[in-house]
């Protein structure tokens, strides 16, 4: 091999090496907007790279790619209670999250809520379950806690125009 082309090598070598530095050195900034709830996102964009979002802290540096959520836990306080949700998806509009370099990307999750009923039957069997989605689509699940304890499952009665209760019961978890 001739000495110049291994200066050739080494110079290929060394402009991938800087070109490889400066890539990974892209930073794209995202901020999450709860709707007046607090919220913590948790972000994957390669193999390493992890993140956490808290909506009380303000834009947080990511490196500038293509990431994607793990976990959100929405917390708000209301009428003398903490309340809280979480998803691991489906994430709707979140489930891939574009940072650009020197760019800040704002998320708009939580709420306001929409409560959406699912319908089943199966024979003579109706079963009724609903979804809880988010600003971005993004799908909780129906187990709230408040105050860190699960809510009892609700109770539902149906009744007629004078008000007699033709059936009741209470609705189960899973």
């Amino acid at each position: 091999m001739k000495k110049t082309d291994i200066w050739i090598s080494v110079g290929i070598i060394a402009v991938a090496l800087v070109a490889f530095y400066f890539y990974t050195q892209r930073k794209g900034y995202i901020k999450v907007d709860a709707g007046g709830a607090s919220a913590s996102l948790q972000l994957r964009s390669g193999w390493l790279s992890k993140a956490t979002i808290s909506s009380d802290s303000g834009a947080v540096a990511v490196p500038a790619r293509a990431c994607r959520p793990e976990q959100l836990r929405i917390t708000k306080k209301e009428n003398g209670g903490t309340w809280q949700l979480e998803t691991t998806g489906p994430w709707g509009n979140l489930a891939r999250i574009n940072a650009k370099n020197r760019r800040t990307t704002i998320l708009r999750v939580g709420p306001p809520l929409l409560i959406k009923p699912t319908i089943q039957r199966s024979g003579s069997d109706v079963s009724i379950g609903l979804s809880i989605i988010g600003q971005a689509g993004e799908q909780y699940g129906v187990r709230a806690t408040k105050d860190a304890k699960q809510l009892a499952a609700p109770a539902v009665k149906i009744v007629d125009e004078s008000g007699k209760v033709l059936a009741a019961g209470k609705f189960a978890y899973g």
